[in-house]
């Protein structure tokens, strides 16, 4: 799979081992990041949500945890370019979600959660999500998106911006696909934060 090449590849650093949040966790977040995703893109996204969780699933139990938040940002780049070539070609919806869940799990690994919470914590934060809403520019280049500068203090405030992020990225594959994403007007930033589960 195009994800699990992009891994393979990615640069691995000396780094010590980072906490992360657990797959369930995880896998909500992916399916908190559809959300505000654009319409259509949103329900191929709903009728292949098994393919979805497998690819996140799949992405978290490969991981070997050498990379820091610098790698898996570039990975989710590089998968963010590849699923909207997927999408360009008319490959099935159920590889794009497999693909896609891959690149959202490495969102997720590149804004982890504080190293001192407890399972308890992780899970208790993702009850309740928000989205920060899409950048006044929501079409740049992936890398860009991904380097906007969220507030990440607390663990509520981690969570819901690797929400966002994944989010802004899911936008942006279905952009370059060609899709249509008149949802990033409607949901700015200056107006959010968006709820997504209270």
């Amino acid at each position: 799979m195009v994800l699990s090449l992009a891994m393979a590849f990615a640069p691995s650093g000396a780094v010590a081992e980072e906490a992360r949040w657990p797959v369930q966790v995880t896998a909500l977040l992916a399916a908190d990041a559809t959300f505000y995703a654009p319409d259509d893109f949103k329900r191929q996204l709903a009728r292949n949500r098994g393919r979805l969780m497998q690819g996140v699933a799949d992405a978290f139990a490969s991981d070997a945890r050498s990379r820091d938040a610098a790698a898996h940002r570039a990975a989710a780049a590089r998968g963010s370019r590849a699923v909207a070539a997927m999408i360009r070609r008319f490959e099935t919806f159920a590889n794009i979600s497999y693909e896609l869940g891959g690149v959202l799990y490495e969102v997720s690994a590149a804004n982890p959660p504080t190293a001192s919470a407890d399972a308890g914590a992780l899970t208790n934060t993702a009850r309740r999500a928000s989205f920060l809403g899409y950048p006044r520019e929501p079409f740049r280049d992936p890398e860009e998106l991904l380097l906007d500068p969220l507030s990440k203090v607390t663990l509520r405030e981690r969570y819901d911006a690797a929400v966002t992020y994944s989010t802004r990225l899911i936008a942006w594959i279905w952009k370059t696909a060609g899709g249509e994403t008149t949802t990033a007007r409607k949901s700015p930033e200056a107006k959010g934060p968006y709820v997504v589960r209270e």
